[in-house]
């Protein structure tokens, strides 16, 4: 299409859902067995352990979720005309913060709760979420699956099983693409954070910087320039 945005293409938006995957198994694995993005699963296992009268194992899931309600709250922030002012795209803009605090992350020294680790990259997150929510024509979630995986499904059901024409082949492809890069992401976090431990967050950064070189207006510009010729 000659009208989309860069940063409501498919492999920007595979590439986001790539290291949301790769982020909560980093977290999940590295920093306590909380999840940076999956707010539900906190939120889950955050009351099964206060009804067990864990509390002390409950406590560090706390801080994720208000940093996430937090990030959202910001991220609106960036969409109002005065901030727009300051930051004309705010897309980019939250997924560069994100960058640079998963490198602020990775140089971090050892003894760093924890729980700080988790907030802090639970609230870029959820400026990045909030930023970017849509596949050219489509809605979708770029760091949890769940409702992308609903999209997938109606779409499937629409084209492949009732036979419907329209936009329902693309959906089920794109969601599709979507869960599986989350799954790939995870899968691939998960066997590098065994083994590098707290590095492994080098590699949910390198995702989301090619995602963000994806995104800057220069390739449309280049684009247009190229179809001309």
């Amino acid at each position: 299409m000659t009208d989309e945005k860069p940063h409501e293409t498919l492999p920007v938006a595979a590439l986001l859902i790539l290291a949301a995957g790769q982020l909560d198994a980093y977290t999940y694995v590295a920093h306590g067995g909380v999840f940076a993005n999956a707010m539900t699963g906190n939120i889950v296992i955050m009351t099964v352990r206060f009804t067990d009268g864990d509390w002390h194992r409950a406590i560090p899931f706390i801080g994720p979720l208000v940093a996430y309600v937090l990030g959202v709250m910001m991220a609106a922030c960036l969409k109002r005309p005065p901030m727009r002012r300051i930051l004309p795209h705010p897309a980019e803009s939250a997924l560069a913060l994100e960058i640079a605090f998963l490198i602020l992350v990775a140089f971090l020294p050892d003894g760093v709760p924890d729980m700080l680790i988790v907030s802090g990259i639970a609230f870029v997150a959820a400026l990045q979420a909030t930023a970017f929510t849509r596949i050219e024509s489509f809605d979708f979630t770029s760091v949890t699956i769940s409702a992308n995986l609903r999209r997938f499904a109606e779409g499937f059901m629409a084209s492949v099983v009732f036979d419907e024409e329209g936009k329902s082949r693309r959906q089920w492809r794109f969601f599709l693409t979507i869960v599986l890069c989350f799954i790939v992401g995870a899968l691939m976090s998960a066997f590098a954070t065994t083994i590098w431990g707290n590095q492994a967050v080098w590699l949910p950064m390198i995702t989301l910087s090619i995602a963000f070189v994806l995104c800057l207006s220069w390739r449309k510009q280049l684009a247009s320039v190229l179809s001309e010729h």
